[in-house]
């Protein structure tokens, strides 16, 4: 009996120690970080993790925000991340290595080897897991956004730079971080990626591709409203009653109804939005109607994760919760009456969500007046959350180095910004003062040309909490030294309803700044909406343009382009009686060349347009025969050419040309479309037939990288208008990836493609 009793005993006294424990806390893995990928709601929580970040900012506070790196690691390579554990990253961020095969190593946890060794060009968008659009080479940068995770650690090193003449390769890099409070655990990125999360992650890409993955409410209340607001009055309208969350806004001012375009253009900064929450006198978002959703100075067209515009629809889909009440406000300081449209989509709720915060949105404006200080977009006081803005640059200078603007966010008062950058276009996920217009899911380029330029960055996996307070400030050039507008919409969330941190000036300080050269980047302007896919509003800012230079010479080309973008629209059918009326009344003579090849381009499915823009001297070959020769930074060149179904070849040879140099080509058929990319094979002074469809150029590289800023690129401003629609915009301008030694060498450029005997008449 005694065994027994012993062994009861034994068994009990187990029992008891295992009932007594603490349970195992969860560790987290790489796919529940994925999953948060997808987790649009994440911005208003309070819960979160704070981002922090490591980069090369020059620690003197000067401008050498390059080479900067912790420690000398093994023969080679530099340190630039030591982060303790448990944590992850969320943003890697890099720029200046002269190519993608620079490479990245990650040492997790100790280990002597890394577990994740390759080109900065695999790590961000050339290998699985690592793909587009969550990691990608753009906009002259490398960023990958996909979350790693460390346990215990993890050392980040890459290629050294800096070893050759002007310190080049020049290694730029910026990498966000979240550290795991006590008690949480995480499992470090895997050694072996399984098959399950490699769909997964799939899955989150094609997610991010389609770009709407906000929650479907079970129990919607909404509420659509049509108003007008007299000049100089202000309406209110309520929002269903709380709890509830206010999943998406739509605001439509009737801009048909304005007297002129250079009205409905300038109405985006005269009405202002407010938004109430619960009893409060104050606003908590109080911001120009156009700025809040992302159109400073114009309606541009496009649609972010979090705001956008759809025709003339303006739309917010942050989430924003009120317990309550919650009420819109719109103020209208204009000289016209103008009729709105709000409609409201409001998930309606038990209780206010826990954890959640108070949306908020505040403006800022500083001008040339304001040299030797930074630009502040936002400075709150309280317990909050950042994430994200809008910012629109003018540089008075007429120069892009008011874009050498390091931000930087400062926390409950820190002594030193925790958060230190290392260029304005660094942080919106961009580099070398940008390339051309771009728009992603949380950050992009929408606008952009010489000196103008608006960017936004939405921070869902990546936000900066205060307990305290927040400074959020750029810096105006090098020193502060840099005359120019910096504009700004901060949105943030607070765990109370506050008043917007706004300074909203007067209706006139507000009017968009003019920096003199409007007439000379119309064409600039234009092909920038056709990159981000907003033809209406390209046609719009003709209206807009000719309006306020009614004597501008080239007029007529510029509306023969607006009959261009109805064709583009709704097809030729519906434009040639357009095109017929115009050629009646025309009478420059470069507007009815540039009709004479529209029409002429739809006689015969064999007939095609080939066009050629560059500052390189460049000859133009089609199929092995020599179109022309051309060498113009100022004007398009467009000539008539046949082509038939099957194997061609668009064959290029340029001269050298100091920086910027570029030639851009584009071939318009009934079958399809040819044109520029990086993808374009090139070679220094090739011989044989390279100019034949039949050549095998398989030993050629491939140009790479992503093209040629613009074109045109600065020193060049001015382009001529012109009538062909996406010939500019969509072509990207190419050069040689590699240096021009020998400059007395030609640089042939060439794209082999086939076209398919089934006509193609999406222009037609």
């Amino acid at each position: 009996m005694k065994y027994i009793a012993c062994f009861l005993f034994i068994v009990s006294s187990l029992l008891w120690q295992g009932c007594s424990r603490d349970p195992v806390p969860y560790t987290e893995t790489w796919h529940d970080l994925i999953a948060e990928l997808l987790d649009t709601d994440r911005v208003a929580r309070l819960d979160t993790l704070s981002a922090r970040m490591v980069s090369s900012s020059d620690p003197t506070g000067g401008n050498q925000d390059f080479n900067q790196y912790i420690r000398k690691g093994p023969p080679g390579w530099w340190v630039i991340a030591d982060l303790e554990g448990p944590g992850y990253l969320s943003r890697f961020w890099f720029t200046g290595a002269e190519d993608p095969s620079h490479r990245v190593r990650f040492y997790f946890d100790g280990e002597a080897e890394p577990r994740i060794d390759m080109t900065i060009g695999e790590f961000c968008g050339g290998q699985d897991p690592f793909l587009p659009p969550l990691a990608v080479n753009e906009n002259y940068c490398w960023y990958n956004l996909i979350p790693i995770p460390y346990e215990k650690g993890v050392v980040i090193m890459v290629e050294e730079g800096g070893f050759k003449q002007g310190n080049w390769p020049r290694i730029f890099y910026q990498i966000n971080y979240h550290d795991l409070p006590d008690g949480r655990n995480i499992a470090s990125f895997p050694e072996q990626i399984e098959d399950d999360d490699r769909a997964f992650i799939a899955k989150v890409r094609e997610a991010w591709r389609r770009g709407d993955f906000h929650p479907a409410p079970d129990t919607v209340a909404s509420r659509s409203e049509e108003r007008t607001v007299a000049a100089g009055e202000r309406v209110s309208i309520e929002l269903p009653e709380g709890p509830g969350i206010l999943r998406r806004l739509a605001v439509t001012p009737g801009f048909d109804a304005l007297p002129s375009a250079v009205a409905r253009e300038a109405l985006l900064r005269e009405v202002v939005l407010n938004l109430y929450w619960e009893e409060s006198d104050a606003p908590s978002v109080s911001v120009p109607l156009g700025d809040f959703f992302g159109a400073f100075w114009r309606r541009n067209r496009y649609e972010t994760l979090y705001v956008g515009a759809r025709e003339d629809t303006f739309f917010a889909q942050f989430p924003m919760p009120y317990e309550r009440h919650a009420r819109l406000e719109l103020v209208n300081e204009s000289d016209n009456a103008v009729r709105v449209l709000v409609e409201a989509e409001v998930e309606q709720r038990e209780a206010f969500p826990e954890e959640w915060g108070y949306f908020h949105a505040a403006w800022q404006r500083t001008t040339p007046a304001d040299v030797g200080r930074p630009h502040v977009t936002l400075a709150k006081s309280g317990t909050g959350k950042f994430v994200g803005c809008m910012l629109a640059v003018t540089s008075a200078d007429r120069s892009w180095w008011i874009l050498e603007a390091d931000e930087s966010i400062r926390v409950d008062r820190e002594r030193t910004p925790g958060w230190q950058g290392t260029g304005l276009e660094d942080y919106f996920n961009g580099g070398w003062y940008y390339q051309n217009a771009i728009v992603r899911l949380l950050a992009g380029i929408p606008f952009k040309m010489p000196f103008r330029v608006l960017q936004y960055r939405f921070h869902l996996m990546d936000p900066v909490h205060f307990s305290e307070s927040i400074d959020v400030e750029f810096e105006r050039g090098p020193d502060h030294h840099s005359r120019g507008w910096m504009e700004s919409v901060a949105y943030y969330y607070m765990d109370r309803p506050t008043e917007a941190a706004s300074d909203l000036l007067s209706v006139a300080e507000r009017a968009p700044p003019d920096d003199g050269l409007g007439q000379g980047t119309a064409m600039t302007e234009i092909n920038n909406m056709e990159r981000i896919g907003d033809y209406r509003g390209a046609s719009d800012f003709i209206d807009y343009f000719l309006e306020r230079y009614p004597d501008f010479p080239l007029s007529e080309e510029l509306r023969l382009r607006q009959i261009a973008y109805i064709e583009h629209r709704h097809g030729f059918e519906t434009a040639r009686p357009l095109y017929e009326a115009f050629r009646e009344e025309a009478t420059s003579e470069l507007a009815i060349e540039q009709l004479d090849n529209l029409l002429w381009f739809h006689e015969d499915p064999s007939h095609a347009l080939l066009s050629a823009f560059c500052n390189m001297r460049t000859a133009v070959f089609l199929n092995g025969r020599p179109i022309a020769a051309v060498e113009s930074p100022e004007q398009m060149s467009v000539f008539r050419v046949q082509v038939q179904p099957g194997k061609n070849v668009l064959a290029l040879q340029s001269r050298y040309h100091p920086y910027p140099g570029w030639v851009q080509a584009y071939l318009r058929t009934h079958y399809g479309d040819v044109y520029t990319t990086p993808d374009w094979r090139w070679r220094y002074a090739p011989r044989g037939n390279w100019t034949q469809p039949g050549f095998d150029d398989s030993g050629w590289e491939k140009i790479g990288g992503t093209g040629a800023k613009g074109p045109p690129e600065v020193p060049y401003i001015w382009v001529v208008p012109h009538a062909y629609v996406n010939m500019q915009s969509i072509a990207v301008g190419v050069r040689p990836s590699e240096d021009w030694v020998d400059r007395s060498q030609l640089a042939a450029f060439r794209k082999s493609f086939e076209l398919p005997d089934v006509i193609n008449r999406t222009n037609d």
